[in-house]
């Protein structure tokens, strides 16, 4: 070992575990500069912030996949880097295959990062752990929700909300007795006043927390319903914060195709069919129109009220 050299390796074996999920690890930490690998998969959106909320040094280096900084559309391969000192704006991107970087940052910000992340996936896990029937189901709302955003134009800040949004939508269900959310028959008048309190539970546990405020109030409202017959406040149409109106649409068609303990899973026809029919009542059309290009590849506009 050479005097003042460090080398780390990892086995083959759990580099491939690792490149499965979103990850992020510490490198190197060393007086006013850390140094982190990250992986998040396809789909996925984040972003740069402004000097205005961050001024210090970001070295960004690809390693493998491809990502899309989303205002002008450039693409950074295996190979590409950027770098920068201080941006006079917010500067978002997507992932458009499971990418691998190194970003190398001044003043150090791994432990800001390591924290919302795990926060998020901690709230997330405690809501699959006590509803047996949500396992894998905050992951399949997250892909759809911004599938559909991206389709009505979504930009930016916006598709982060949805992301954090969809993916914590259920995360009230904590807070609600397993007897009512576990129970394999009907639920009577008083378990559903309980059960109906779970997306104002889940703002409350959101709310506080600065990055996500704006996914807390989608979250309150994804219950909602176009036409104002929804909970837990009435809100119709455009009232109803455009990020929860997409959730109720992913999150109805996602209940209907999944096995649950009174029935099996429905066929994604018939799925597709019944959102269809409560487009314009439980959904707003035009949020339809665009999950159906995403779901069927249709142009989303047949029967759509």
């Amino acid at each position: 070992m050479v005097a003042g050299l460090t080398i780390v390796r990892k086995s083959d074996e759990r580099e491939n575990i690792e490149k499965k999920a979103t990850a992020l690890d510490l490198l190197v930490q060393q007086g006013t500069f850390d140094v982190t690998r990250q992986r998040i998969l396809a789909g996925k959106y984040f972003f740069l912030d402004a000097a205005s909320d961050w001024e210090g040094f970001e070295f960004l280096y690809i390693l493998s996949g491809v990502l899309q900084e989303t205002s002008e559309g450039n693409l950074l391969h295996s190979g590409d880097y950027i770098y920068h000192h201080g941006l006079p704006k917010r500067v978002h991107f997507q992932v458009q295959q499971d990418v691998e970087f190194l970003l190398i940052t001044s003043p150090p910000s791994f432990h800001l990062m390591k924290d919302e992340i795990q926060e998020i996936l901690e709230l997330a896990r405690s809501v699959e752990e006590k509803d047996e029937i949500t396992e894998g189901h905050c992951h399949r709302l997250e892909r759809l929700a911004v599938a559909t955003g991206e389709k009505l134009n979504l930009r930016g800040d916006q598709l982060i909300t949805l992301s954090y949004a969809a993916y914590l939508h259920d995360v009230g269900k904590v807070k609600v007795p397993d007897e009512i959310l576990n129970k394999p028959g009907p639920l009577t008048d008083e378990e559903w006043v309980e059960m109906r309190k779970h997306p104002d539970y889940g703002a409350q546990m959101l709310e506080d927390k600065e990055f996500l405020h704006d996914a807390a109030e989608a979250v309150r409202a994804h219950h909602e319903r176009y036409d104002g017959s929804g909970y837990p406040r009435g809100l119709s149409s455009n009232d109803i914060p455009i990020e929860a109106r997409i959730i109720a649409v992913v999150d109805a068609y996602d209940a209907m195709v999944s096995d649950r303990p009174y029935r099996r899973a429905l066929s994604k026809g018939t799925a597709i069919a019944e959102i269809r029919k409560n487009s314009g009542s439980q959904f707003d059309p035009q949020v339809v129109r665009a999950f159906l290009r995403v779901v069927s590849g249709s142009s989303g506009d047949e029967n759509v009220a």
